[in-house]
């Protein structure tokens, strides 16, 4: 059996946000010379509907939500994109194509993680077959092929296990970025796997990994495709299991939504969108690591204080900008130079490559953004700035207009010396949160970094979430904790 070393530096990558061009030189993924199983031709013959939810914590609705589409009040696009409207849910998830990527057994994952120093999470409970899908999402009411991961513990009788969803740190914007696209994508749904849990692991919406392009660029810390497009793979796991594969376990209706970085921020709000998109959605728990929460203030802090944000935020803004139509000029937002053209230049790097940094001649904000948006955003005159200051807000989870309607017990982790999503503006973010509803427990890893506070904080999570799927109460919910030690808790 052919495979590369699992190593801790890799997985924390995975975990936590992009590592380099390095990891996306392949054009599949393989990992294994067994023969790849799937369809080619035709999708899985879907047998049994997905599960369904139970009771809600709250008896309104908004839209038609027995469908999946919306009414005239529900707050679909906007910040200047063309109207559109939701297809209904029929035929949202359907599986395109799979294909066997790797399978190993408990003892040969204990030994590559032993041998690597990743020793946290003890012996794997299980070995672990992955796939990689095809799937049917929507975007602005149009239908699109997506792709990702799924992976099964193997048992010695099938039986149902915990769905976990992973959503991946932020990779690069492209296809040529996915998960799927690496030869080593698949180690975190692999570890999902043989700790007992069945993992779906979505690689977003304009990062198709394999099969045909997707043309397009990923909507980057855009909230409606992200949640849609991670909705969805859930939805295509349950049909693909649903086809009468020899599948060595089978995905009970618990989901667990588990995401890091631009993965926390998809988590956050795939929880608040499944009410209204996927009701039959059966959401029990959702871990947000590193997540950034506040788009409004992750801007002030990027556009004032250069540093890791400052970059991040201005991909954001070309993000919103594409992803609603490419309205206005770039230049009223991001600097036309000196010393560089990032209106122009930023686009093209995002669209050429899976890993960028500003150019080194670079040392200032005002060098990133145009003096006027900055001036609006020390005003935060969000009014001022039109579109550009919508599509911002829109991505503000304190600020949306999508109604709460189920509460979900949710674990925020943050790394006491993040300068990427910036650690306070996020944990000065989570009382207004409180306030709105949400129940949330919160830990601040003392010391860590954005990735290195995730890789600290796994075998916690872990455990908060079997207690989740226990059906054991949040602890301190909406206590907001200084920094401990996350290996020690």
């Amino acid at each position: 059996m052919v495979y590369r070393n699992v190593t801790p530096l890799v997985v924390a990558c995975a975990l936590a946000s992009a590592c380099g061009d390095d990891l996306n030189t392949t054009d599949s993924a393989t990992g294994t010379d067994t023969e790849a199983t799937g369809t080619t031709d035709t999708s899985p013959t879907t047998t049994d509907a997905p599960p369904t939810t139970t009771e809600a914590t709250t008896d309104a609705t908004t839209g038609d939500t027995s469908t999946g589409t919306t009414g005239d009040e529900f707050p679909v696009g906007g910040c200047g994109a063309p109207p559109f409207e939701w297809l209904p849910s029929d035929g949202m998830g359907e599986i395109i194509d799979f294909e066997q990527v790797i399978q190993l057994d408990a003892p040969t994952i204990t030994d590559l993680l032993e041998q690597n120093g990743f020793t946290a999470l003890g012996a794997a409970d299980y070995g672990a077959r992955v796939y990689k899908i095809r799937y049917v999402t929507q975007d602005r009411g149009e239908k699109h092929e997506t792709t990702g991961f799924v992976s099964f513990p193997i048992l010695d009788a099938p039986e149902e296990r915990p769905v976990v969803v992973w959503a991946h740190g932020t990779s690069g914007f492209t296809d040529a970025c996915a998960p799927t696209k690496d030869p080593m994508g698949f180690q975190v749904p692999l570890i999902l796997a043989a700790k007992g849990f069945i993992s779906v692991a979505p690689d977003y919406i304009g990062m198709n990994g394999w099969g045909p392009a997707s043309n397009r660029l990923h909507p980057y810390i855009v909230p409606e495709p992200t949640a849609i497009a991670t909705l969805d793979s859930i939805r295509a796991l349950y049909q693909l299991a649903a086809g009468n594969m020899d599948l060595p376990s089978l995905p009970g209706d618990e989901v667990v939504l588990f995401g890091a970085s631009e993965g926390g921020f998809a988590t956050l709000w795939a929880d608040r969108y499944a009410p209204h998109y996927a009701p039959e959605l059966n959401i029990v728990a959702n871990v947000a690591a590193v997540p950034p929460t506040d788009a409004v203030g992750l801007t002030e802090h990027g556009a004032t204080v250069f540093g890791p944000t400052t970059g991040a935020l201005a991909a954001a803004v070309v993000g919103g900008w594409d992803w609603t139509g490419r309205q206005g000029d770039l230049s009223e937002v991001l600097s036309a130079g000196p010393p560089i053209d990032v209106a122009t230049v930023l686009p093209m790097m995002m669209e050429g490559g899976c890993n960028f940094d500003l150019p080194p001649e670079i040392t200032s904000t005002d060098q990133v953004y145009a003096q006027s948006f900055i001036d609006a955003v020390i005003d935060r005159d969000w009014e001022a700035l039109g579109d550009w200051g919508c599509f911002l807000r829109q991505a503000t989870l304190g600020e949306s207009e999508v109604p709460l309607l189920k509460i979900t017990p949710t674990l925020i982790q943050q790394g006491e010396v993040d300068d990427l999503v910036y650690t306070p503006v996020v944990k000065a973010d989570l009382p207004r949160l409180c306030d709105q509803g949400y129940q949330l427990e919160h830990i601040d890893c003392a010391g860590a970094g954005h990735g290195d506070s995730v890789l600290q904080a796994v075998p916690y999570i872990l455990q908060w979430v079997n207690e989740r799927l226990d059906g054991a109460p949040l602890a301190e919910p909406c206590v907001i904790h200084e920094p401990t030690d996350c290996t020690q808790l």
